[in-house]
């Protein structure tokens, strides 16, 4: 069966889950247990009954985004009017931190674009810069639900989701919202880490000076001298030398890789977003970003995520990698297909239930894993209708 075929079969069966008020069951985060909203998953539905549409022309697909961006449009998404209500989850944010709202903006550019309302890029851009953005440190603040600003989002990948869904607006504020994605771009040597072998970071190296600098530009409430000292200690040395409730250093510095391992196709993911929004900035002929592509192709990336509860059972490489390459890395057709038919076939093997038409095996949250076939939908057509995928037929 072809990939086109199973998008669409998947995607029938979603229809059944639809709440009256055109939103789609929320998850828990997958192994985070974060209790979510219908916000998340919403957002991610929107867009894969776009990509229905695109590939079969049925208007009742283009029904399906409509309800789906009224959702998102209503205070039930953005009750106070500032950032959409992502979570409900005992000691953290309601905001998701930066990248709910990436989520939510990527649902509301892609509503633009299909039904031609402009009310969802103005949305969109109205969310995205009520959002503190510091020119210094190239960073965004998080914004809560009732527009209390908080810290600087202190995990790599929100701010790279967020400026990479920004990047798909297309409203009145573009050159405004552009300048400050450019902004985060030409700061990437300072936040982003990339080691070695080319494994993507977790966190912003510079954690601490980053979230200190914040707090001293808009509260204005620090002492100078104590920030100077902080701005000399970098995230690897505390990694290194301050042990975390505790672990040892070693188990420590051995819990980030493991976490950077699942969330790297997550990243690359994004990258790939973003460049193709923003395709000339001179990030993307760095060597750091070159070794992070590389990485995707390598045996031991392959072997790392077989065990790891970030990758296959929460973010599906198999959904991400196959754009990220697409995208990113120079191939021939015969090898780009059967690469993208490598990691396709290997998270359905492992996730797909072919019984519910849904991503219930071997996972946590199966609400958001099936709800993450969006980030299949980014590839041509042409490609999903040659993707083959073994051992799936259509049941009922």
């Amino acid at each position: 069966m072809m990939l086109s075929e199973i998008l669409i079969h998947i995607s029938e069966k979603a229809f059944e889950l639809q709440n009256k008020d055109g939103s789609f069951p929320g998850g828990h985060n997958g192994p985070y247990h974060d209790l979510e909203t219908p916000v998340r998953n919403s957002g991610h539905w929107l867009i894969t009954f776009a990509k229905c549409y695109e590939l079969t022309g049925e208007d009742r697909y283009i029904q399906k985004v409509s309800e789906i961006a009224e959702y998102l449009y209503s205070k039930n998404a953005r009750p106070k009017g500032y950032s959409f209500y992502h979570r409900n989850s005992k000691g953290k944010d309601k905001c998701n931190g930066v990248v709910g709202q990436a989520w939510t903006i990527e649902a509301l550019a892609e509503a633009t674009k299909i039904l031609g309302d402009s009310k969802y890029a103005s949305l969109a851009e109205e969310v995205f810069l009520q959002h503190p953005f510091n020119y210094e440190c190239g960073l965004w603040n998080r914004l809560e639900i009732n527009g209390q600003i908080l810290t600087m989002d202190e995990t790599f990948n929100h701010q790279l989701w967020f400026a990479a869904c920004g990047s798909l607006i297309n409203g009145n504020k573009n050159s405004e919202i552009n300048s400050r994605i450019k902004r985060f771009m030409s700061c990437l040597p300072q936040n982003l880490t990339v080691h070695d072998n080319g494994l993507i970071h977790h966190h912003i190296e510079k954690l601490r000076e980053n979230t200190l600098l914040s707090d001293l530009k808009y509260h204005n409430k620090l002492d100078k001298e104590l920030l100077n000292t902080l701005q000399k200690i970098r995230y690897t040395n505390l990694l290194k030398f301050i042990p975390l409730m505790g672990q040892t250093k070693e188990k420590r510095i051995q819990k980030q890789l493991y976490k950077s391992i699942g969330y790297h196709s997550f990243n690359m993911h994004a990258f790939a977003l973003l460049e193709s929004q923003i395709p000339s900035h001179k990030f993307w002929n760095s060597e750091p970003f070159k070794r992070a592509i590389d990485y995707m192709s390598k045996d031991e990336y392959i072997k790392a995520l077989d065990q790891n509860i970030y990758g296959y059972p929460y973010n599906p490489p198999g959904f991400e990698v196959p754009y990220s390459l697409f995208t990113l890395k120079d191939m021939g057709k015969n090898k780009l297909i059967k690469t993208i038919e490598f990691w396709v076939n290997e998270q359905f093997s492992r996730c797909y239930n072919k019984k519910t038409y849904s991503m219930d095996r071997n996972n946590e949250d199966p609400s958001t894993h099936t709800a993450r076939i969006y980030e299949l939908t980014r590839l041509p057509i042409n490609l999903l209708k040659t993707t083959e995928i073994d051992d799936v037929e259509l049941v009922g």
